[in-house]
C-alpha cells in the first residue's frame, strides 16, 4: 500500500483545498476521517489504487456532514468503497435533509448525490451493538462489524480512536453553524501518541466540550491537532489550545483562508522536526498547512517515536495529472 511504514499509526492528510481529509492505516485496519475531495483529485479513488490496495474501509468517521467533508462520497459509492463501520452525528441527519431539499431545489447535482448516499446508504449502519468499541474484545466480535456505529475506542494492536460530540442540533443561529457544531472530535492514540481532529466546531460547539469532563481528559496533552473549522481565528480556543498542548498543529485549508490564526497556534505548539519528501530537508515546525504544504504524513508508534513529513504544495495537482491517475478516473 503505497510506501510502506515500520510504525503502528501512519497518518496522511491530504491537500483537498478547502475541505478535509484523512487517511490512517493501523496496523492492519484502513481507517477514513472526513471525505474532502477537490474537483481534480479524489483521495479515496487514489488509496483504491493498486499502489495503495484499499478496497475496504475498516471505519470511517465523517465530523460532520458539510458538502467539503463529504464530497468524496460519491466515488466511495462508485468504487464499493462503503465503511464496514461508521461513526458520525446522527443529530445531523434532519440538518442534511433540510441542505438535500435546497440543493434538489438549486439543481446542485454534486451535493445531491452525496447527500443522498449519505442519508440512504449510511442510514443502514444504525443499531446498538452487542459490545461497543471500548471494550477490548470488540475487535474480536465479527458479527456485530456491519452494524456498529462506534462510541468509543477500536483496540487495534494498541491504537485506538475515541469520539466525543454533542447531541444537541440547536447550538447555532443557522444550519451551517449547527452543522459545525455537531461536528464530532476524534482522539486517535497510538500507545500514548495522540492525535486530535475536530472538524469544523465553533465556539458554542468548542463550549460543549469544554463542559465534557471525559473528552476533555482524552485530549490532553496531546502531540498533534487539527486546527477546528480550518484554522479560523472564530474557531480558535486559548484555553482549549492550551489543555491540548499540542507539539504540532495541522490547518487543512485552501488559497485564501478566511482569518487563520496561524500565529496564536504557532504561540502554544512546541515544534518538530519536518522532512520535505521533494527535498530530503528538515526544518522544525510549528504549524503545518495543507495551503503551503501539500500533503502531510505522520507516522508514529508511540510519543517518543514518530516522524513528520510533507510532500509539497502541488501534491494532489501532481498526482492529478499522472497516466495512473487518468486511468483511475
Amino acid at each position: 500500500m503505497g510506501s510502506k511504514s515500520n510504525h503502528t499509526l501512519d497518518i496522511r492528510f491530504w491537500d483537498v483545498e478547502h475541505g478535509s481529509a484523512a487517511y490512517m492505516r493501523a496496523r492492519t485496519k484502513d481507517v477514513v476521517i472526513d471525505c474532502g475531495a477537490n474537483d481534480d483529485w479524489s483521495p479515496l479513488r487514489w488509496i483504491n489504487d493498486s499502489r495503495f490496495g484499499v478496497n475496504n474501509i475498516d471505519y470511517l468517521i465523517i465530523s460532520h456532514p458539510h458538502h467539503d467533508h463529504i464530497e468524496d462520497l460519491d466515488v466511495m459509492k462508485e468504487l464499493g468503497l462503503a465503511p464496514s463501520m461508521l461513526q458520525r452525528p446522527k443529530s445531523a441527519t434532519e440538518l442534511v435533509g433540510e441542505g438535500l431539499e435546497m440543493a434538489q431545489e438549486n439543481g446542485d447535482t454534486e451535493y445531491i448525490e452525496d447527500a443522498e448516499y449519505y442519508l440512504n446508504r449510511l442510514d443502514e449502519y444504525d443499531g446498538d451493538p452487542d459490545t461497543y468499541p471500548s471494550d477490548p474484545s470488540w475487535a474480536l466480535d465479527e458479527q456485530n462489524l456491519s452494524k456498529v456505529r462506534a462510541d468509543g475506542g477500536i483496540p487495534d494492536r494498541g491504537v485506538t480512536f475515541h469520539t466525543f460530540g454533542t447531541s444537541d442540533s440547536d447550538l447555532g443561529s443557522t444550519r451551517f453553524k449547527k452543522l459545525n457544531n455537531l461536528s464530532r472530535v476524534t482522539v486517535v492514540n497510538s500507545f500514548g501518541f495522540q492525535y486530535v481532529t475536530m472538524g469544523d466546531l465553533m465556539p458554542k460547539g468548542i463550549e460543549e466540550l469544554k463542559d465534557n469532563d471525559s473528552a476533555m481528559s482524552a485530549i490532553a496533552d496531546s502531540e498533534v491537532l487539527v486546527a477546528p473549522h480550518h484554522g479560523r481565528d472564530s474557531s480558535y480556543d486559548d484555553e482549549l489550545v492550551e489543555h491540548i498542548n499540542p507539539d504540532l498543529v495541522l490547518v487543512s485549508d485552501e488559497g485564501d483562508p478566511k482569518n487563520p490564526a496561524t500565529t496564536d497556534y504557532y504561540s502554544h505548539a512546541t515544534g518538530v522536526p519536518v522532512e520535505h519528501e521533494d527535498t530530503g530537508n528538515m526544518e522544525t515546525r510549528y504549524v503545518l498547512t495543507t495551503r503551503n504544504d501539500g500533503r502531510i504524513r505522520i507516522q508514529a508508534s508511540n510519543p517518543d517515536t514518530w516522524v513528520v513529513s510533507v510532500f509539497g504544495r502541488d501534491y494532489a495537482s501532481q498526482k492529478a495529472d499522472t497516466k495512473r491517475y487518468d486511468r483511475l478516473v
